[in-house]
């Protein structure tokens, strides 16, 4: 039983003393180093990211909805490609 309790106390000690060495820097609080600056550009470029799919989603239904117009446009009909029969209504 004694020897149990020495083993767990040298345990406990060897992980309270092991738990400093374990944390990375962005956890363990340092302000300044490489592995900030890392982080902190990823997230500028994720947070950019996101406004990026956003403004390409929108130019795509803009072009969708544009494209769609012309084609219902009664004086265009559905041709889809300028012929010489359809260079003269304009």
């Amino acid at each position: 039983m004694k020897r149990l309790c020495v083993v767990a106390v040298f345990a406990v000690l060897v992980a309270a003393w092991a738990l400093p060495a374990l944390a990375c820097p962005v956890c363990y609080g340092e302000a300044e180093g490489k592995v900030i600056d890392g982080t902190k550009m990823s997230m500028a470029f994720l947070g950019s990211l996101v406004y990026l799919v956003f403004a390409g989603a929108g130019g795509l239904v803009f072009a969708l909805r544009r494209r769609v117009r012309r084609l219902q446009d009664p004086r265009r009909g559905l041709c889809l490609v300028d012929g010489p029969d359809r260079q003269e209504d304009r």
